[in-house]
This record gives C-alpha cells, sequence and structure tokens, in this order.
C-alpha cells in the first residue's frame, strides 16, 4: 500500500507548520483544549471508507525511550502509517529544541542538502504536573509520577484524533495505555526499550519466580546482595546487585515498585510485547519467555536504528532518518577531529543521559585514561557529576592531553560510531549503546550506573564476549591503575617498552574485536530484507498481528494490507 504522506517530520512541510522551517508541534495544556487543535476529518473518514493506518506512539520520557520508539515511527511512516507521538511537556520542550537544532543544523551543513523524506508523524504534548522549572533529567520517580497523570488526557487525545486511531505503541512501563486500548477495543503493542534479559527480570519478579527480600536490608545487605539468582530463563546466574534499583528489595508499599512491576502482571492483554533486539543476541532470553508465558507473543525487531548505519560507510550528516533526538546539542566538530585519527585509534566515550559520577570516580577515570595513552573522544555532559554540577578534571589534565584529547558537551553517536577512526566504546551500558555498538563491531567496556545496565555488562563480559565491564560496587572499586588496564586491553595499547605485555593485549583486543565484528554480521543479517532476517520477520510478525487482531473486531478503520519489502 502506497498511502500519502502528509507531514514532514524535518521539513519540506505542507501542514501542521509554525513556519516554512518548523513542525506544528502541538502543546496541549489541557485535555480540554484537544478538540479545538485536532485537524478536521477527512472526505475518507466522513464516509467511513478505511483510513491508512494511524498509529498513537507513547514513550516514557527520557531520551533513550524516545529515540527508539521514534525511528520505529519513521519506519512505520515510510510504510504508511499515519503516527501520533505523544509526549509528556517534561520530555515535549526537549523533543521540539532538539528538532528545531537539528533543522538549523541541517542548513548549515550542506548548500546541497538532500531532500528530506516525508513522514506523517505528528507531536502531541500531555499535561504531566511535572514544574516547568525541572531541568534533571535523573528524577525518575518524578518522571514517571508525570506519566501516570498524563492517562486520563490520553483517553482523551484518542476520543478526539482524527481518522481514529487504529493501534496503540507504547512503551512497556506506560501501562495506562492498555486501560485505553481495552476501552476503545484498538490494539496496543508494548515495546520494552531495554535488553530482553531485563524484561525477563522484571516479568520474573512480577510473578514470583524471584523472591525479594523484605524490609531493611542493613547487616544482611551484602550477603543478600551477592545471592546468585538462577531461576530466569536463558540468563546467567546473577546476583541481586545485577538487578535494576528498583527490583532489588521491597520494603512495602513502594510508587517505583508497583511502576516497574505492574505493567508485567498485565503482559498478555497487549497485542503483542515487542524487543528492540535481536535473535542472535537474546534469542534464548527471548525463547524463555516465550516458554514461561506462553499466552504474551513476543517479537525483536531490532536493532531499530537508520538503515544507513549497517551499511559500513560513514553516515550523511544532512539525511534526517539518520539522526536522533537529543536533550543536549551535538556537537559535530567531533568528526572532523575524528577524520585526523588512523582507522580504529580512537577510544570513544560517553556514559549517555542520566548517568553520574562522582568526583572520584571522575578523577580516577580521567588519570587513569591519561596514562593509557589512547587517543579518546571524551562526551562530558554538563551536569555529569553527581548532583548536576559540571565535572571539574584534575589540575592541568586537559593541557597534558590536547594532542590526544577531544572532551564535547555531547556527540552525534550514530555518526561517531559508524567513523572509522573509533575503535572501540567506554559506555555506561544502556541499551541504546549497546546495540548502537554492536551494530558497528566495536569491542565495549561497561562501566554501569543503574536500570537494565548491570545485567548488559554481564552479557558482555560472559556471554557475548565483546567487551569487558567495571564492577562498580562503592567507594574506592575504580582506580586509575584498573582504568589504564581496561583501556589499553579493549585498545590493545601495552605499556611503553613490554614487548611481552605488547603481544598479550593485542591477542586479547583481536579476540574481542573478533566476537564484536560477528555479532556486527549478526545484526546487519537481522535487519536485512535481503536475507528475510529474523528481525524482518518479527516486524512481519508485528504487523500480521494489528492487522489480524483488528479484522477480527471488525474495525471500520483496519489498515490495509501492505509489504514492508
Amino acid at each position: 500500500m502506497n498511502a500519502t504522506v502528509l507531514v514532514s517530520l524535518l521539513g519540506g512541510l505542507k501542514r501542521h507548520l509554525v513556519s516554512s522551517s518548523l513542525l506544528k508541534l502541538l502543546l496541549l495544556p489541557s485535555a480540554s483544549a484537544l478538540e479545538s487543535t485536532m485537524p478536521a476529518a477527512s472526505p475518507a473518514a466522513r464516509n467511513g471508507e478505511k483510513q491508512v493506518p494511524h498509529a498513537v506512539v507513547m514513550p516514557w520520557p527520557g531520551q533513550g525511550h524516545i529515540n527508539p520508539l521514534l525511528h520505529l515511527s519513521k519506519r512505520l511512516a515510510a510504510l504508511g502509517f499515519c503516527i501520533t507521538f505523544v509526549n509528556t511537556d517534561y520530555s515535549h520542550t526537549r523533543v521540539t529544541q532538539s528538532i528545531q537544532r537539528q533543522q538549523q543544523e541541517e542548513g548549515a551543513l550542506a548548500a546541497d542538502k538532500m531532500k528530506a523524506p516525508n513522514f506523517n508523524i505528528t507531536f502531541v504534548a500531555l499535561p504531566d504536573g511535572v514544574p516547568a522549572e525541572e531541568t534533571r533529567t535523573c528524577d525518575v520517580p518524578q518522571i514517571s509520577r508525570g506519566v501516570v497523570r498524563a492517562a486520563a488526557a490520553f483517553e482523551k487525545l484518542l476520543e478526539t484524533l482524527v481518522p481514529p486511531p487504529t493501534c496503540i505503541i507504547s512503551d512497556t512501563y506506560v501501562a495506562h495505555t492498555q486501560d485505553a486500548a481495552n476501552k476503545f477495543s484498538i490494539p496496543r503493542v508494548s515495546f520494552w526499550t531495554q535488553s530482553a534479559a531485563c524484561y525477563a527480570v522484571h516479568a520474573a519478579v512480577a510473578k514470583g519466580v524471584v523472591t525479594l527480600p523484605s524490609g531493611a536490608l542493613e547487616a544482611n545487605e551484602q550477603l543478600i546482595m551477592n545471592k546468585l539468582i538462577k531461576t530466569v530463563p536463558g540468563l546467567p546466574p546473577l546476583c541481586r546487585e545485577d538487578m535494576p534499583g528498583f527490583l532489588q528489595c521491597c520494603d512495602g508499599p513502594d510508587f517505583m515498585f508497583d511502576f516497574c512491576v505492574r505493567p508485567f502482571l498485565r503482559a498478555d492483554e497487549a497485542a503483542c510485547v515487542v524487543f528492540n533486539s535481536f535473535e542472535v543476541l537474546e534469542g534464548e532470553v527471548i525463547d524463555g519467555l516465550r516458554d514461561q508465558e506462553p499466552g504474551c507473543q513476543f517479537h525483536s525487531i531490532g536493532p531499530v536504528l537508520p538503515a544507513e548505519f549497517f551499511s559500513g560507510s560513514k553516515l550523511s550528516l544532512h539525511q534526517p532518518m539518520n539522526r536522533a533526538l537529543a536533550y543536549f546539542p551535538e556537537d559535530f566538530n567531533c568528526l572532523k577531529w575524528l577524520d585526523r585519527w588512523d582507522k580504529g585509534s580512537v577510544l570513544y566515550i560517553s556514559f549517555g543521559s542520566l548517568t553520574e559520577l562522582t568526583g572520584a570516580e571522575l578523577e580516577e577515570f580521567a588519570l587513569g585514561l591519561e596514562a593509557s595513552g589512547v587517543p579518546l573522544l571524551w562526551v562530558m555532559r554538563p551536569d555529569l557529576l553527581e548532583g548536576g554540577g559540571p565535572g571539574a578534571l584534575p589540575e592541568g589534565f586537559e593541557e597534558r592531553t590536547k594532542e590526544r584529547v577531544m572532551i564535547i558537551a555531547w556527540a552525534p553517536q550514530l555518526h561517531v560510531l559508524a567513523h572509522p577512526a573509533v575503535g572501540a566504546f567506554l559506555t555506561h551500558a544502556g541499551w541504546n549503546s549497546i546495540l548502537e555498538g554492536v551494530s558497528q563491531g566495536l569491542p565495549m567496556l561497561g562501566f554501569p550506573y543503574f536500570a537494565d545496565q548491570m545485567i548488559n555488562c554481564r552479557f558482555i563480559g560472559e556471554v557475548w564476549g565483546n567487551g569487558q565491564a567495571f564492577e562498580r560496587q562503592g567507594a574506592g572499586q575504580l582506580t586509575r591503575a584498573l582504568v589504564e588496564e581496561k583501556a589499553r586491553a579493549i585498545m590493545g595499547a601495552s605499556a611503553a617498552g613490554d614487548d611481552d605485555d605488547e603481544a598479550r593485549m593485542k591477542e586479547q583486543a583481536a579476540l574481542l574485536r573478533q566476537r564484536a565484528s560477528q555479532l556486527r554480521d549478526a545484526a546487519r543479517e537481522a535487519v536485512s530484507s535481503n536475507t528475510d532476517g529474523s528481525s524482518i520477520k518479527g516486524l512481519h510478525c508485528l504487523l500480521q498481528c494489528l492487522q489480524v487482531l483488528e479484522n477480527a473486531e471488525s474495525n471500520p478503520h483496519s489498515p490495509q494490507p501492505f509489504s514492508i519489502s
């Protein structure tokens, strides 16, 4: 089906425009304002004719949750879907600012800018009660409460959208969208933005397969945290401290524990659960879930990333499909800096949008990386330091390393990872960063902060074998000597004058690169339509699932069959 696309995400627009260069990003201060902002019904809708499939998409309001759903939305829009992308007020402002920056950058990057593909994507904001002055991105409980407060406005939105929605695709954590789907009798896809392994841990806790200690841990804390958990199918034995923090213990009624667990008690209400992963990477985990929960459909459709990212070459700077939303301005000067370096010689460092380092951790990283002698591209957010302040590097660090180190506030990460000069990735091990590094065949060095990152690091070192990880167990665990050792190991760089060390380091690094290359090839095969990859099949199943459900309910707005090839 070749549906007419109406709204460009990044330019060349026909309607929903504020000006000739900006999207109309609908700001809805209250539920009652929705009726007046929706477009009038099309002639087809008034005559009862079938509409193009209309997906209402809602992420949890974090950059790492928004981006995979936005990439999927672009893909679906290119296939003919109409997309209404719903953010809360908290994230909507940041999304708007990111899109506006990208439009300005595209105009400056190339005079002969490539024609942007048209996307039928409209952005809508719902009130969430998060104070407008709140600029920190790390208050997960407050942001999650805002998601819950947006439930009534979300239902009101569904009532007023024209054409009517045919399905909902939402973050697994945004569980109130399932209530709306049930109310309006439309299928909902539960999109899990973290690893399938982390989903399996959540499900095991929700269903009592993994029991939690209650009350304060106190004297027995370390004993309890170190106890191995061997009851999650498809996962290696885990310590409790490997689990997401909100799931490590249960001490009476707790909003975040309930927020994290409740969606997994009703997973079978969704049309299907979709993973941003692929079978070679996490097939054993996903198969375990299928065995444990036969009433649920699980499909892997990842890595959900721009197609050009799998081409093995640099990404075009002025192609909107290649851009991710960024809460911070991206520094494209780093790409020119990377051009100076030999293939695979630079260690790229980014701890994501939420990680906070202590002052001691920052100092140990800086001095250890300096001692390694490895060229570095280091992303240092303005709020990287614990408490939200800027990081203070050791005195003289920048002067001593200026010939081989570039420090920036935020990077265009997809472009950086695709650059041939980058040889390895020091990462917080967030799932998007994991998939992006895997897709480029980069060995990874993980330094986990929270959520699924500890589990991801276990997989990097023990299951996939494409990298190493730091243990993050408290003050004093991270030393400059350990940082130097691991940086050398991941890059295959030896200490000066040590021939035995050089041979050992190069051999270890070669094994990591070999395994990383194998996973890269598997990722590319998974999303290849030429080989009918596993994730292409998963996307077919996703689309088929929605159509079958809608046809079974005789929905007058059921989408027409179409091909994704």
